[in-house]
């Protein structure tokens, strides 16, 4: 696997990672939102992790060995993608106060656990440090092996 096939692999770990810090911040800030554009309650923001084969144009020239590892399996990064909720989830709160209460006081309150999203943030930010240092130690890496001549 080659250095730069690393440095996708680990980028692309930060960028999913970062969205699903993104994810669970609007959550947490639209848990008691009753009423948006549409006039809904909030939907709830998921994101989905899938495997994803590195597309390496600039390796195919070489070889067509190159994609892969000793292994045989073709280096995979992660896609990330982001999906709302049911928009008919919702969890019904006796309220006879609020503005959006329904006839018999009820409001519709978007399905959104504040201790779970705390939890996502806490591991998204985790998981992104992780990433970070996989992308620095690659990059040292690289660059004691540029310096190897210099000895």
């Amino acid at each position: 696997m080659s250095v730069f096939t690393i440095f996708k692999i680990s980028s692309q770990g930060m960028t999913a990672q970062r969205e699903r810090l993104e994810a669970a911040a609007a959550n947490l800030a639209n848990a008691n939102s009753t009423r948006t554009a549409n006039g809904k309650p909030y939907q709830r923001r998921d994101v989905i992790f899938s495997a994803q084969d590195l597309n390496e144009t600039w390796m195919a020239n070489a070889s067509e060995n190159n994609l892969f590892d000793k292994s045989g399996i073709a280096s995979q990064g992660v896609k990330s993608e982001v999906t709302l909720a049911d928009e008919n989830l919702s969890v019904m709160q006796y309220q006879p106060g609020h503005p959006d209460a329904d006839a018999n006081g009820y409001v519709k309150m978007p399905d959104v656990d504040p201790l779970e999203e705390t939890v996502n943030m806490m591991s998204a930010a985790r998981s992104f440090e992780a990433n970070a240092t996989v992308f620095n130690v690659a990059k040292e890496l690289a660059r004691v092996s540029i310096n190897l001549g210099d000895a």
